[in-house]
């Protein structure tokens, strides 16, 4: 059983996370404005159409790979919620992404900022004992997740 064990652990990739997340817009430029000028993340590139595809661009979220890879498609047909609370179910459908803020005091930051552009977002809500999240919609209706962590305390195990 060990050398089973073994052969299987020797034969797993070196997966080291996510590269990227291939995403479809009909509008480049809002979606580069939103996530830059709102949310405040780093455009990697944009790249003109080629052949394949639109345009695109990358957009990292905080460290790692491309993080976010938009491609411009002009007729994309887009899902939209009702609003941001909307839980809803769509089979083999990306539900949402969930960004890693560092703390409280950053989600309020960033609540402030979305408020201040009109942006719908859910309240703040407790999924487990440490951990927090909102829920809200970038501009194609995609559902977004802010999600951090209470600091753990000496008392905490």
């Amino acid at each position: 059983m060990a050398d089973r064990d073994q052969i299987q652990a020797e034969m797993k990739p070196p997966w080291r996370g996510f590269h990227h997340i291939a995403l479809v817009t009909p509008d480049l430029d809002a979606k580069i404005e939103l996530y830059r000028d709102i949310l405040g993340m780093t455009v990697l590139f944009t790249a003109p159409p080629t052949e394949i595809n639109g345009r695109h661009a990358a957009i990292l979220p905080g460290e790692g790979y491309l993080g976010l890879h938009f491609f411009e498609q002009s007729d994309a047909e887009l899902f939209t919620p009702p609003d941001p609370a909307t839980l809803y179910w769509l089979p083999g459908a990306l539900h949402h992404i969930s960004f890693a803020l560092s703390d409280e005091a950053a989600a309020h930051t960033l609540r402030e900022r979305l408020q201040s552009q009109g942006i719908a977002m859910t309240d703040i809500m407790r999924q487990r004992d440490t951990t927090y999240n909102m829920l809200f919609q970038d501009n194609n209706g995609m559902l977004l997740e802010a999600a951090w962590e209470e600091p753990v305390t000496a008392s905490q195990p």
